[in-house]
């Protein structure tokens, strides 16, 4: 048994916030620290981690870059500051206090977090998988930074047009975040994201949207081959999250429907374009 089974730990999440004047930030690593064996731990997410380029889509990516570098480096003068000399209890508590106070920077931490825990390297995991790697404010947000995204791409790299649109399958009303019609049929093209709270709902919310598509392909909408999920596998390693989410993409694939990688632009891109008649209306109507 570990000798910090059962130990009292306190975190601070890292927030990057480019614009101070928006106050925008996403969440991009956390320290934690163990007052009773002076333990002093961080993770920060990737230098090239796309959450955060999607979110600010008028960042520099090379502010980010520099800014996780320095930042990484300050947390390991400090990590060693605190095993050269010794530092935990109340000593440590203090220390901490002081090194994650609020400052006005692009890099800075959030308030202070206590909890129990079983050993240093599982809670300092746990912590990263619930503020940075799933990067929830409700079990949407990450797919509307991936509509975000991608409407900004298409934006700059499409002749065409593609926009929200509600269409009709039977009795039911479907909205779509991306929409085109050609005349050879409808496009659409959906994201789908597998970072909900549980495997449960992310399996539901797959189901959902698989249900949706073949609806619209039941009912001659849309073509089951232009219709496409732009997928992004879970970053959790939580197996059954990856089981949840190759099942959907299987199920997808099974109705004739195209998957690509979030991450394959040009993949999707070449999708969008296809049928890119002269003579076509380039929009549809909400």
């Amino acid at each position: 048994m570990s000798d910090t089974f059962n130990s009292v730990y306190q975190y601070a999440v890292v927030r990057f916030m480019p614009f101070i004047e928006t106050r925008e930030f996403a969440n991009v690593g956390v320290v934690l620290i163990a007052p009773k064996t002076g333990k002093f731990l961080f993770k920060l997410a990737p230098k090239r981690f796309g959450r955060v380029s999607d979110f600010f889509d008028d960042l520099d990516g090379q502010l980010y870059k520099n800014a996780i570098d320095t930042f990484t480096a300050e947390l390991q003068r400090i990590q060693l500051y605190c095993i050269d000399h010794g530092i935990r209890g109340k000593v440590l508590v203090d220390y901490f206090n002081e090194i994650t106070r609020h400052r006005e920077s692009v890099l800075h931490f959030g308030n202070i977090g206590r909890l129990l825990g079983e050993t240093d390297l599982e809670e300092l995991d746990k912590l990263y998988q619930r503020f940075v790697a799933r990067a929830f404010v409700n079990e949407q947000y990450r797919e509307q930074q991936m509509v975000k995204a991608l409407r900004q791409t298409f934006k700059t790299e499409l002749p065409i047009k593609y926009v929200q649109t509600t269409l009709k399958a039977g009795i039911f009303d479907i909205t779509v975040p991306f929409a085109r019609k050609t005349q050879h049929g409808t496009r659409v093209i959906k994201p789908l994201a597998f970072d909900q709270l549980t495997p449960l709902k992310a399996a539901e919310h797959g189901e959902l949207w698989v249900n949706r598509i073949q609806k619209l392909v039941d009912n001659d909408v849309v073509l089951a081959n232009r219709a496409l999920f732009a997928v992004e596998r879970p970053l959790a390693s939580n197996t059954k999250f990856l089981q949840v989410y190759d099942d959907i993409v299987g199920e997808i694939k099974h109705l004739g429907v195209e998957v690509k990688k979030f991450d394959d632009k040009d993949g999707i891109l070449q999708f969008a374009r296809a049928d890119n008649e002269k003579n076509a209306n380039p929009e549809l109507q909400h």
